[in-house]
């Protein structure tokens, strides 16, 4: 085994991490981008508050 081959089984963990965070970053921001558009619906119908 040489040292090129360490380093890609030992880059797995972090590809994987670096995968999760990404993933767990977009799901907050399709969140956030749900909850504007439904303000915006609320806003152009005159339903929001002032």
């Amino acid at each position: 085994m040489n040292v090129t081959e360490i380093i890609w089984y030992a880059s797995w963990p972090v590809f994987i991490y670096l995968s999760f965070k990404f993933v767990l970053l977009n799901l907050k921001h399709h969140g956030k981008m749900e909850r504007l558009e439904e303000l915006e619906t609320l806003h152009a119908a005159g339903k929001l508050g002032k």
